[in-house]
């Protein structure tokens, strides 16, 4: 950390200004990535930075099939506990397609229903999970829809809880990147979309279930995550990849060969990007001088990552852009600092926040600017 931040230094130096925005565009696209998907749409995301690697039709709202069913998994495990015990109505029972074959009256766990939901893609699992966070599934589609608002997407329009065929039930690929990446910071969700086998229920009520995601079999590295077909949606698959601290997200719609274009997306990110921990929650990144002779800490309130590959890390530039600090109130907003590669192109961005404390010295400071 140390070297790095000795890198950093002549950079802060000449980098003050007063700049009040945040750019938020963390995306530069890979071309090289995409070669040979012919899917509809497609997109690579590695999760961790959040850095958009690869979009192929990646904003269109398209047919989703069962890959929606990971936003009706995180909208239960957002509101639910686990534990509980969801009743199957005739309702659930009664939606067909690929299913659990729940009877009306069974009685089962709400993770157990998830991992029928996630696993084996059952339609009925997901109506029955519905029904038991909210009332109904009418309602709970209107969560659905909010659910979606509050991660940033805004595209997708959701018409049931589990993707069956409906004319207005649309999402794009990268929003289903996001959702899936989101989703993955859950360890129940996480446990269940790896898993290649569990046993749900006890008695009458007791099932096997394999997943759907032949990927799982394929590469040890694959840790999920949902498969998706109908006719209008063609082949769906949202898969991931953990390597080392780096997390690669792809999903591809309307594919004829979900596994094979989901391997190369995945191996692609894994083979040619790094990730690389800057700064972790907490940690003071800077020192600004104060009139009293002593200095303001500059901290960041969360973990501070940088996704690169070889060229990019090379020739990577940081531009520091601070709020005015000499009357900064503890906990404010200080600024930002953004990496970007050789053509101006953004790799990261993050906030930074003034610490309640002063500091007499550091590793480095900053020089004071005449227009702080």
């Amino acid at each position: 950390m140390l070297a790095f931040l000795l890198w950093l230094a002549p950079a802060i130096a000449n980098g003050l200004d007063d700049a009040y925005y945040l750019p938020v565009d963390l995306s530069r696209e890979d071309a090289a990535a995409g070669q040979g998907i012919a899917a509809t749409a497609a997109v690579l995301l590695e999760a961790t930075s959040g850095r958009l690697l690869f979009s192929q039709q990646g904003d269109q709202p398209l047919p989703p099939a069962s890959t929606s069913k990971i936003l009706t998994a995180i909208t239960v495990l957002d509101m639910v506990n686990l534990q509980e015990i969801a009743e199957v109505s005739a309702a659930a029972a009664a939606v067909g397609e690929s299913s659990i074959y729940l009877r009306q009256g069974e009685r089962l766990q709400v993770e157990e229903l998830l991992a029928g939901a996630l696993m084996h893609s059952g339609n009925d699992a997901c109506v029955a999970l519905a029904e038991h966070t909210a009332g109904n599934e009418a309602l709970f589609i209107d969560w659905l829809n909010l659910k979606a608002n509050t991660l940033g997407i805004y595209d997708a329009h959701l018409a049931n809880a589990n993707g069956l065929p409906a004319e207005d039930h649309l999402i794009s690929a990268a929003a289903l990147a996001r959702i899936a990446a989101y989703a993955l910071e859950n360890e129940t969700f996480a446990q269940i979309v790896s898993s290649k086998y569990r046993d749900i229920g006890s008695g009458a009520s007791y099932r096997h279930l394999q997943n759907t995601n032949k990927l799982l079999w394929q590469d040890e590295a694959i840790d999920g995550v949902k498969t998706g077909t109908t006719d209008a949606a063609g082949s769906c698959l949202i898969a991931s990849r953990s390597d080392g601290q780096a997390h690669f997200v792809s999903v591809v719609l309307h594919s004829v060969d979900r596994y094979g274009e989901s391997l190369r997306l995945l191996d692609y990110g894994a083979d040619h990007y790094q990730l690389s921990l800057l700064f972790a929650a907490g940690e003071t990144i800077a020192l600004l001088p104060l009139a009293d002779g002593s200095y303001q800490k500059v901290t960041v309130n969360q973990d501070c990552w940088l996704l690169t590959a070889a060229d990019e890390r090379k020739n990577a530039v940081i531009s520091w852009h601070f709020q005015p600090w000499q009357t900064a109130n503890a906990g404010e907003y200080g600024g930002f600092f953004q990496i970007e590669d050789a053509s101006g192109q953004t790799l990261a961005t993050y906030q930074m926040y003034y610490q309640t404390d002063t500091a007499s010295s550091s590793i480095f400071t900053v020089g004071a600017a005449e227009d702080q």
